[in-house]
């Protein structure tokens, strides 16, 4: 269950936004329904990323299409965020820590027209260390909470 990684993360990441409010509860409930106006949203996203089919985001058998790629950015220096072509983003998680990609940089290592997990590697420029790919993921962006309605105390 690859997907409750990314429950966890987003539930998480709420809680820290949501913990730190000092919103009266009147504030945050929708009339309608009278549950917390983000309550929708944030169930709306758990769904989403539930019912995540790799073949959406052009992952097939871990491998994505080269040609479809915009462009990779190393977050740090095991992970990356793969923007598609269209809106679709693809996280994308190193075998290991390989030191220096997300500073220096990185030469691919690809046979063929696809970007494969388990086969294809990057070269930090400069370094010579070579790192293997272990997934490639679909990346669903997690939401923020409003705070346009947050009042001081």
């Amino acid at each position: 269950m690859k997907n409750k990684r990314w429950i966890i993360i987003l539930v998480g990441f709420l809680g820290l936004h949501m913990a730190g409010s000092t919103q009266a509860v009147s504030d945050v409930t929708d009339p309608a329904t009278t549950e917390p106006k983000n309550t929708s949203r944030v169930m709306d996203k758990l769904e989403e990323i539930e019912g995540v089919d790799y073949k959406d985001w052009g992952i097939r058998n871990g491998c994505i299409s080269r040609s479809r790629i915009r462009n990779i950015r190393f977050i740090d220096d095991q992970t990356a965020i793969i923007k598609m072509m269209g809106k679709k983003k693809i996280l994308l998680t190193m075998r290991r820590e390989c030191h220096g990609i997300a500073r220096e940089g990185y030469i691919s290592r690809v046979r063929g027209g696809q970007l494969c997990a388990k086969f294809d590697r990057f070269e930090v420029i400069d370094r010579g260390i070579s790192c293997a790919i272990e997934s490639l993921e679909p990346y669903v962006e997690p939401i923020t909470v409003d705070s346009e309605n947050d009042t001081d105390s």
